[in-house]
């Protein structure tokens, strides 16, 4: 069988869909999956590390803006159409994934011209664009949270939970960029694989306050923003800052607490290192989703979801501070919540419907 995984953009879009090839891979090795995305970010990389064969469409959004910039990206979409459409026809694709990013939509529209089955995957609370013009048609949309009652999807839908990579039995091997006796309390944040400068700098006073109660904090930052932090924090022990992690798995295990955006793929991570989280949506995200998928998760009983503000470090230490000093129990409570709450087989779960549909 010939599958097409389509996903672009984002590691929110590309990372879930590198989970479920995985699990094709696992279930099928006869299986041949190609991989239909862009070159705009390290999706070249990645296509080799995950050993998928890339295809890779020129195709960009439509800004809502008065200029010549929706005309050329429409032509580049009319382009891709016929590209896949024929690639389809030629490679005798029997199943089509599509994981959101407007990379999907001409892959999408030769599937459904050619009446090949296909699938959706939709990992936040509102559906991105190109998903809700193509649910109706889908054999069925895999949710990763519930969506919001506003944007319900036509056609058929399962809340699967978002792909993400499975965690090892242990992580005792890995090396650590700093030394953490192991009593201590470690706090990670985390404002996603390219860092948050907004979210940084409202949390810079509640960090300060936790290295002096010797909780450890260990930031990812992201480039633009970690010379700042690194000269704030300079001399300081308990804080340790980096631009990016290859793999935040490692650190999501000895962490006790999250405290991050609220992106699909960070809210099914933490839930499966049962961590406690506190969450700071991003204030400008699509359709202000992350707001939506932070409060799914806050409903579950394991996050406390904190608007990005001039006071978000007062409310950061007041949690903290309940979860670490005042309130065992609750956190105990959350940690649990967490728990009940993670989807780990979600990739295996989606391989195995697409491969026996």
């Amino acid at each position: 069988m010939k599958i097409v995984i389509a996903a672009g953009g984002t590691g929110g879009h590309i990372f879930p869909a590198l989970a479920t090839v995985k699990e094709l891979q696992k279930l099928d090795a006869h299986n041949e999956t190609i991989w239909v995305t862009t070159t705009r970010s390290r999706e070249p990389e990645l296509a080799e590390q995950y050993k998928v064969k890339p295809l890779f469409l020129d195709v960009e959004g439509i800004k809502r803006t008065v200029s010549l910039q929706p005309v050329k990206a429409v032509a580049k979409f009319v382009k891709a159409f016929f590209e896949m459409k024929k690639y389809l026809q030629q490679n005798n694709v029997e199943r089509v994934i599509a994981f959101g990013g407007y990379v999907c939509a001409p892959v999408l529209m030769a599937a459904k011209v050619l009446k090949i089955p296909y699938f959706l995957q939709e990992q936040n609370s509102v559906p991105g664009l190109v998903n809700r013009m193509f649910a109706k048609g889908a054999k069925k949309t895999f949710l990763g949270v519930p969506v919001i009652e506003k944007f319900t999807l036509e056609g058929k839908t399962e809340l699967s939970g978002t792909p993400i990579r499975h965690r090892e039995s242990s992580y005792s091997t890995f090396k650590f960029p700093i030394d953490i006796p192991a009593e201590s309390k470690v706090v990670l944040v985390c404002g996603g694989s390219q860092g948050a400068q907004s979210m940084n700098r409202v949390l810079i006073n509640a960090v300060e306050w936790m290295a002096e109660q010797k909780i450890y904090v260990i930031w990812q930052s992201g480039a633009p923003g970690l010379s700042e932090l690194e000269e704030i924090f300079k001399g300081n022990k308990f804080v340790y800052c980096a631009a990016s992690m290859d793999d935040l798995y490692p650190f999501y295990d000895r962490a006790d607490l999250l405290v991050g955006r609220s992106g699909a793929s960070t809210i099914s991570e933490a839930a499966l290192f049962e961590l406690p989280s506190i969450l700071i949506p991003l204030p400008w995200s699509a359709e202000n989703h992350q707001w939506f998928n932070a409060g799914f998760a806050e409903k579950e009983g394991w996050v406390i979801r904190v608007v990005q503000c001039d006071e978000t470090s007062g409310h950061v230490i007041n949690a903290v501070e309940n979860l670490f000093v005042k309130s065992e129990i609750t956190y105990n409570e959350m940690k649990q919540a967490a728990q009940r709450a993670a989807r780990p087989e979600a990739a295996f779960e989606i391989a195995r419907e697409v491969l026996e549909c």
